[in-house]
């Protein structure tokens, strides 16, 4: 198995690529996508607040209709352009645990 068979990736165009700064590598179990005939895909991500936070800082320095691309499992990569984010929020689970969610949607490039 490769590193990044349990891993959901995510690279933009814009971001230092020899610092790393333009691609997110997120543990699958944090990921749920929905996926709606348009072509439009939403991302939640749903975890502890360290985890979200990374991946809310990642998204909130991309443009509107910047090229992203998304790796599933080292699937390939789906191109797509950036549409914008939902708000970053502190949920209670049915246990009484605290978790944090934050979303974003992208545009697949057919």
């Amino acid at each position: 198995m490769g590193e990044l068979d349990d891993k959901v990736v995510f690279t933009k165009s814009s971001g230092n690529s020899k610092k790393g700064e333009n691609q997110l590598k997120v543990i699958q179990d944090i990921v749920k996508l929905k996926i709606r005939q348009t072509g439009t895909i939403t991302v939640e991500f749903n975890g502890k607040k360290e985890e979200i936070s990374k991946i809310k800082d990642f998204f909130e320095n991309i443009t509107d209709m910047e090229p992203i691309t998304m790796n599933i499992a080292d699937s390939g990569d789906i191109k797509s352009y950036f549409k914008g984010v939902s708000p970053f929020k502190e949920e209670i689970s049915p246990e009484g645990e605290t978790y944090y969610t934050f979303g974003v949607t992208i545009q697949e490039i057919a």
